[in-house]
């Protein structure tokens, strides 16, 4: 189960600096060299055998979501756990898909209306990796394979409670920290934030880890509320 999260690293990359030649483009050639990266790593995260790892399904059942829940997906790339949620949230309630991308929400948006999901998933361009959010708005607030990437990440999450509801939870779902570095990848250890980090930064920030769920092979997956 390695070489999906090598895979999963190199998009993130590339989706961070398409990001970035997107905002400076100046010419239809470099817009439309983008579209197609965008379109090359829209194939790798929705790829077949990432059910294998990921397991989106079980994660999802084991949510719990209910019809009428309110889901944040932030970093939600393609929408591939968004549109899941909407689709157990439905009819009343509402998944939105927070990326940094234009692409990428572009992709979403078109994504909801093909599947006819648009009254109930929604997408939303974030202007840096630690949006600001409505408040007492959500039942749960989704993070996966992004954390490493968040900024002043106590504070983040200390800004985040007043987000959730009375009862909201904060998920994380993110790979083990590496051992040695990975010379394909070019990641090193540093780049993973391992379990006994997060949760002490969640306890720092005001919430306590209310459940671990094990059933992911490469992955820890820790549910959050507030203390």
């Amino acid at each position: 189960m390695y070489l999906p999260k090598k895979k999963l690293l190199l998009i993130i990359l590339s989706t961070l600096f398409i990001f970035f030649v997107c905002k400076k483009a100046s010419s239809t050639e470099t817009i439309n060299h983008a579209q197609l990266e965008v379109e090359r790593i829209s194939r790798i995260l929705e790829s077949p055998d990432r059910k294998e790892w990921q397991k989106p399904d079980e994660v999802v059942e084991t949510l719990k979501l209910k019809n009428g829940d309110i889901v944040a997906d932030i970093g939600a790339g393609t929408g591939y756990f968004a549109r899941r949620f909407a689709e157990k949230v439905a009819p009343s309630g509402v998944s939105i898909g927070y990326d940094i991308n234009p692409a990428m929400v572009e992709y979403m948006q078109h994504d909801a209306n093909t599947r006819n999901l648009a009254s109930n998933y929604k997408t939303h361009l974030i202007v840096s990796r630690n949006p600001i959010l409505e408040n007492n708005y959500y039942d749960l607030i989704f993070f996966c394979n992004t954390y490493q990437y968040l900024e002043n990440r106590t504070q983040y999450f200390k800004s985040l409670a007043s987000s959730l509801k009375k009862n909201g939870r904060i998920v994380i779902i993110d790979f083990v920290t590496l051992e040695s570095a990975d010379e394909e990848s070019g990641e090193v250890p540093e780049n993973l934030v391992d379990k006994k980090t997060v949760v002490a930064e969640f306890k720092k920030a005001g919430f306590k880890l209310k459940r671990e769920h094990k059933i992911l092979p490469s992955q820890f997956f820790l549910e959050f509320v507030r203390k």
